[in-house]
């Protein structure tokens, strides 16, 4: 290799540095979906990981040639990840409680979750720690032996209750700053996200000193602000959907000893919608919020019946690392390409609870139309409209004669008006949700209020407006699932196939996509794949690829 390619050669390994590393995989998904799978399959040596990525040398399709250059670039640069759980946080948080009284006496007003045996258990258990703290490296003490340390909890609690308990050890941490209180105080939201921020610091100091890389996965992050904590700080962070479709997630959890209350119980917890009128409500799980901030989602629904999942599951998340270290090593699949300009049209909305996007195809993935969750055009979105405005009078256009007229509603944005004065020094324009509001004062949960057209409904209704083709046998994509409305008009549109990211609370599927004919049925595909900054930092290439290989040869 002569003096110039050594150079380059230099240059390049520098650029790829902070690629290869230093890498962090926040898992997040809903209990039973697969994230501990999922962090199991990342932190499996090389020679162990069980895939089924094509290796032969007549592929078929594109997709099969793309397989073929990851799996080579995997058996070369592969590297196991350290598997630090959230939960071996809350357990490090329970018992490094400096008061034993007070840790007993949480433990006691939980009777409902802990026995008395249970509680002996964990206060034994607290002393042992704080022993192991100052005796074992970073690696041995957060990454195996507090994983050991909660396994033997959980078998001590039983599943249900475990789950129970440490779903309310996470909501007293991000209301207090401490596992065993749940008064409100300032500053604290964020305090199991810098805990685990100081382990993964620990963990790369270590690394560093021993000359390795880095690579660490979450399991699991199940809230959205703490994946924005770490989406903010590390350019090599990427947070991570594991979804399934939900008569495998549930199979799973009752196969786990969970019954159908407990299993409810945890739903409501993890699903539940925010109530922002609720401080607190901010605290809790919100995996809707997370699955709609992630950066890489998969799938590990169970394959044409078979329960062994850990092969196509291997192979998403071979994929997703090997771009991650070499970025731009494959193109997106066509259908990371529809989503993606579906996320990128969701920013167009001026929803202030929730921005949706979505696309509709020919069945060859070629672009028909694009919708997001808006106003219909000619009026104001609710994000340019506020309380002042419409209080004052001004800029008319904005605001429906209803909204301008009617007395008890205008009495309702005056007490709005009200509260905002007490954050006007913050600069934020004082948007307000008709819908909710008009709910509020009629005391009632309608949503046929909302002044939007849904994401879906909008792309239908583009094709219609501008006179486009036909699109029977077709395409949908969406950044959220078609509710019972906007899949009624799927199926009436001949719809084969919708891909979606987050599964519709309601009955959409069960009562609508799977009703008449069977052969109308539309197949429901949940998403796997990059969007967002993940889609265009993990398939731009960091220089080019020819001028790259160029400089590696010899000569």
């Amino acid at each position: 290799m002569n003096k110039n390619n050594e150079y380059l050669v230099s240059a390049l390994k520098k650029l790829h540095s902070k690629n290869e590393d230093f890498i962090i995989f926040g898992l997040t998904g809903r209990t039973g979906s697969g994230c501990t799978k999922a962090a199991e399959v990342l932190s499996t040596p090389q020679e162990d990981v069980n895939h089924s990525l094509y290796i032969d040398n007549t592929p078929a399709n594109n997709t099969q040639r793309k397989e073929k250059i990851i799996a080579k670039y995997f058996q070369q640069n592969w590297q196991p990840f350290l598997h630090l759980r959230v939960s071996s946080v809350l357990t490090m948080m329970l018992l490094d409680v400096e008061d034993t009284a007070l840790l007993q006496t949480f433990l006691k007003n939980n009777n409902q979750t802990i026995r008395s045996t249970d509680s002996d258990f964990l206060v034994s258990s607290s002393n042992e720690l704080k022993t192991k703290k100052h005796t074992l490296s970073a690696k041995q003490f957060y990454i195996d032996y507090l994983t050991s340390l909660t396994s033997k909890i959980r078998t001590q609690l039983e599943e249900a209750s475990f789950i129970k308990l440490y779903q309310q050890l996470g909501k007293n941490a991000r209301r207090s700053g401490s596992v065993i209180e749940s008064n409100l105080k300032k500053g604290a939201f964020f305090t199991i996200a810098e805990k685990t921020n100081k382990i993964v610091t620990k963990l790369r100091k270590e690394s560093e000193t021993l000359g390795e890389s880095t690579y660490v996965c979450i399991d699991a992050i199940r809230n959205p602000l703490e994946a924005s904590y770490f989406q903010e700080r590390y350019a090599s962070f990427y947070l991570v959907a594991v979804s399934c479709d939900e008569n495998t997630r549930r199979e799973r959890l009752t196969r786990k000893g969970l019954s159908a209350e407990s299993i409810k119980e945890i739903d409501d917890n993890e699903y539940s919608s925010l109530d922002f009128d609720d401080q607190k409500s901010f605290t809790d799980q919100d995996l809707q919020g997370c699955l709609q901030r992630a950066d890489i989602y998969v799938n590990s629904s169970k394959i044409k019946g078979s329960e062994d999942t850990i092969e196509q599951l291997s192979n998403q998340l071979i994929k997703f690392v090997s771009l991650a270290q070499k970025p731009g090593l494959i193109t997106p699949s066509p259908e990371e390409r529809c989503m993606q300009i579906a996320y990128t049209a969701k920013l167009n909305s001026g929803c202030l609870s929730r921005q949706v996007g979505a696309v509709v195809t020919k069945d060859n993935f070629s672009i028909k139309s694009v919708g997001w969750n808006d106003t219909p055009y000619g009026q104001v979105p609710c994000n340019l409209r506020s309380v002042e405005d419409l209080d004052a009078d001004f800029d008319e256009e904005a605001y429906s004669p209803f909204e301008r007229q009617n007395i008890e509603f205008k009495k309702q944005i005056r007490s709005k008006l009200i509260d905002f004065k007490l954050i006007e020094d913050n600069g934020y324009n004082h948007s307000y949700c008709f819908k909710s509001e008009y709910n509020t004062l009629k005391k009632d949960k309608n949503q046929v209020h909302t002044r939007s057209l849904h994401a879906e409904e909008n792309a239908f209704l583009q094709i219609s407006k501008d006179g486009g083709s036909g699109v029977e046998g077709g395409f949908l994509f969406t950044t959220a699932s078609p509710c019972e409305l906007c899949a009624k008009k799927a199926y009436q549109l001949g719809m084969t196939k919708i891909f979606y990211i987050d599964p519709y609370p309601g009955i959409s599927q069960e009562h609508i996509l799977t009703s008449g004919r069977k052969e109308l049925h539309p197949e429901m595909n949940l998403f796997k794949g990059a969007i967002g900054r993940a889609f265009h930092n993990l398939y731009t290439p960091i220089t080019a690829y020819k001028d790259e290989l160029s400089a590696l040869l010899t000569k």
